[in-house]
């Protein structure tokens, strides 16, 4: 084992986040000695705690693969990584199949099993996780809907260690990137990928070189979010700037909507936004909301925005 080159076993789920920050190690060369994923829906209740996956048979006649970005899987098989599917993280019986790689970092790009501590010991170096906020803002499962419903203008990643407890290990780096308007769910997740990983790669090259800092989070700033509940999805539009209806609404509305968006006596259900303006005097009277043929402009507390409306109106 080279020092520059320290041997990782990775955990991750299939998803555009995983894939991305796997294929960003690929691209340094780090050694993957193995890829852990959750098990599926299917796996029997009482199967085996962890289990390999084998790759699918190669078919002569198998259609081409038109996306540019291999999934997670795919990524594994074609650079001959072995995946495991676990069921049962705190047995010991998932638990030494691991150990016999003898990794020297263990690295978390999106996975739904809380890691026990005998797992996070494993590793010689360090256990690392790539978290899509601005640790210690933001803890919990999806991040990136809370950097919506809170209207952060600006986002990012957090390259934590990780710990029993959810999202609170010592920061060993941080990137800062702005939300642009409009964007979707997808696309932040997606650019928080690109940066996770890159900073990810950084980072395990300052940790094998012996110069890596460690930082403890501030608790007094910290908050966690769980999934978010139907009422999460509710936008009080005269309560809320234009910007921040527009730009919530465009990030979750497909991810996982519709968004309820009341206004006034109207309760309107949407996916999309179409467009804003923050002039008030755009519409002269005192109507919260205007029907124009299926798309309707809501007024907010600093202007107006324009909905494909669902269901709602008069």
């Amino acid at each position: 084992m080279s020092n520059s080159h320290p041997r990782v076993l990775f955990f991750g789920m299939e998803g555009g986040f995983s894939a991305l920050v796997l294929k960003a190690l690929l691209d340094q060369l780090y050694p993957i000695c193995a890829l852990v994923v959750p098990a599926s829906a299917l796996a029997a209740k009482n199967g085996p705690a962890i289990q390999r996956r084998e790759a699918p048979p190669v078919r002569r006649m198998q259609l081409p693969v038109l996306s540019s970005d291999p999934s997670l899987l795919q990524l594994a098989y074609a650079h001959r990584i072995p995946v495991w599917e676990a069921l049962r993280l705190s047995s010991a019986d998932a638990i030494s199949p691991l150990a016999t790689y003898e990794p020297d970092l263990l690295c978390v790009a999106c996975f739904s099993q809380r890691l026990p501590r005998p797992l996070l010991a494993l590793p010689r170096l360090a256990a690392l996780n790539v978290h899509p906020s601005l640790l210690p803002a933001n803890r919990g499962p999806v991040p990136l809907f809370w950097t919506f419903r809170e209207g952060h203008a600006v986002s990012g990643v957090t390259i934590h260690a990780l710990e029993t407890s959810l999202d609170s290990g010592d920061i060993f780096a941080q990137r800062r990137f702005p939300v642009p308007a409009g964007i979707s769910y997808h696309q932040l997740e997606m650019l928080a990928a690109r940066q996770g990983g890159e900073l990810l790669a950084q980072t395990i090259a300052k940790i094998a070189q012996g110069n890596a800092v460690r930082v403890p989070q501030d608790e007094t700033k910290s908050s966690y979010h769980s999934f978010p509940e139907t009422e999460d999805f509710v936008v009080q539009a005269e309560q809320w700037r234009v910007y921040h209806v527009y730009n919530f609404i465009q990030g979750v509305g497909i991810w996982d909507g519709p968004v309820s968006v009341h206004s006034g006596d109207y309760v309107l259900t949407t996916v999309q936004a179409i467009s804003y303006t923050t002039d008030l005097a755009a519409f002269p009277d005192t109507n919260t909301v205007h029907d124009r043929k299926g798309l309707a402009w809501v007024r907010c507390l600093d202007g107006w925005v324009q909905l494909q409306v669902n269901s709602g109106l008069k």
